[in-house]
């Protein structure tokens, strides 16, 4: 499902940064398969690979899980960050948790099992 979202924006940045699937596939250290089918949603991300095209193309992780027209930099100081209003925006001004969030995005990529034992962790906890 979000495979495909998140690869049409990596082909669409990719693009816009006019490279080709060769010359990232290079940055990235996969091949220009890989990258192709990546961008056509008929592989899954990896969150390392993701990690790593996202560094390739110049932009964090998150920004492929972002809706359109939200920024991954923020709003003007004192406002919400990600477009997040009241208390996550306040929570998403903090790098840790900013980090915390990225980590956890690539972790569900990459497996619905592993993402819901984190989620289970975290309950238990209290958190």
């Amino acid at each position: 499902m979000y495979e495909k979202q998140i690869g049409l924006k990596v082909s669409k940045l990719r693009e816009q940064q006019s490279l080709t699937t060769t010359e990232l596939a290079k940055r990235v250290g996969i091949s220009q398969a890989q990258i192709s089918r990546l961008e056509n949603g008929k592989q899954g991300f990896r969150s390392s690979t993701l990690a790593k095209i996202a560094h390739a193309l110049g932009v964090k992780p998150v920004y492929f899980f972002l809706e359109e027209g939200q920024t991954a930099t923020g709003v003007a100081e004192g406002g919400a960050i990600y477009g997040a209003p009241g208390k996550l925006g306040e929570a998403l001004k903090h790098p840790e948790f900013r980090d915390l969030i990225e980590k956890a995005a690539g972790v569900y990529l990459t497996s619905r099992e592993n993402f819901s034992a984190v989620a289970q962790a975290i309950r238990s906890t209290g958190g």
